[in-house]
């Protein structure tokens, strides 16, 4: 009770007063003894209302057997120097009184000679040696102030004089584009084709999923909808419906099976065999665990077209019942 557990970007520890004799417990005392579980009575008897929901909103990995330190601002949970000097200028540039709220990275976009660029982000990022900057850092520097000024005026009209070419981005192009040509293609002969997709209702602390098996000729087998009430991220959310397709094309005995996701990160994590102490890498280390097994679960990159059966599913899963078996209701995949 004295850890930072809880999941979320603020409020990570437990916080008090809390009744007597829970400061004594730690976090597996909160949860079932025979299986991985929250004990869902004991943490809303022990817990204010607001609390109990914030830890039965935590997800619990059946792989993970100890207790572990993540570094949360990298995918492998891992800290580095990098991501710390990262993590501290981020907190300097959010903090500084000059910096300029807005979405800058348009300006990089921007048609005009290659040095202007870098000299306006240094505006916008009030890095430059403007009059007020020389004034609190070096009175000596004072006189260099309006050479510069000067030239980012200069450089400003420049931009302004081009900047009509950012914002003209044409809406009456015609024709077919590359991703109109994208659909789902059947599997090879003998192999059952898995496509998988989650999806979230933000501020609910939801997180569903959707997940259809398709034969060589492209006829429905098997499908399901699900949803948790957990915190977890997009892509922890892809590693955990991949996870369950696979458990599930175990149980129905299937063992050529290739698997379809329109997560980038997760596929690529997959195929370089990442490890590491994150939860969502907790995860891909039981979908690496059960492939080993399954030498014919193959795991494949798709875009959202191609994913349209299991993308749906997962969405229509926020309005339906924790958990449905599409056997019984196989006309919804006609779309």
């Amino acid at each position: 009770m004295h850890d930072p557990w809880l999941r979320g970007s603020a409020n990570r520890w437990v916080p008090s007063p809390q009744p007597a004799g829970v400061y004594q417990l730690f976090v597996r005392d909160l949860l079932h003894g025979n299986y991985k579980a929250w004990n869902i009575a004991r943490v809303r008897n022990l817990f204010s209302k607001d609390v109990a929901e914030k830890i039965l909103e935590t997800p619990l990995v059946s792989s993970v057997r100890e207790d572990k330190v993540v570094w949360e601002e990298e995918r492998n949970g891992c800290y580095s120097v990098k991501f710390g000097y990262k993590l501290v200028m981020r907190y300097i540039i959010g903090s500084d009184k000059y910096h300029v709220v807005g979405n800058w990275n348009g300006i990089w976009k921007a048609q005009v000679l290659h040095k202007a660029h870098h000299l306006l982000w240094r505006l916008c990022r009030g890095c430059l040696p403007t009059r007020s900057r020389l004034l609190e850092r070096c009175a000596v520097a004072r006189d260099s102030w309006s050479a510069a000024a000067m030239k980012v005026m200069i450089l400003l009209v420049e931009w302004l004089c081009y900047s009509g070419a950012f914002d003209t981005i044409s809406n009456n192009v015609s024709g077919t584009t590359e991703a109109d040509l994208v659909r789902w293609e059947k599997s090879a002969l003998d192999w059952i084709k898995c496509n998988v997709d989650v999806a979230f209702v933000y501020g609910s602390g939801r997180t569903s999923v959707g997940l259809c098996f398709r034969d060589n000729s492209g006829h429905f087998m098997a499908g399901m909808t699900q949803w948790q009430q957990t915190m977890i991220s997009s892509v922890e959310g892809e590693a955990w419906v991949l996870l369950l397709a696979m458990e599930e094309a175990r149980h129905k005995g299937l063992d050529r099976v290739q698997f379809e996701s329109d997560s980038k990160v997760l596929i690529e994590v997959i195929h370089i065999k990442r490890r590491g102490n994150s939860k969502f890498l907790s995860i891909v280390h039981d979908i690496l665990s059960l492939m080993s097994s399954f030498i014919n679960f193959e795991v494949k990159f798709v875009r959202r077209q191609a994913n349209l059966v299991a993308h749906t599913l997962a969405r229509a899963a926020n309005f339906g019942l924790a958990s449905i078996d599409l056997r019984i209701f196989p006309f919804v995949l006609n779309i």
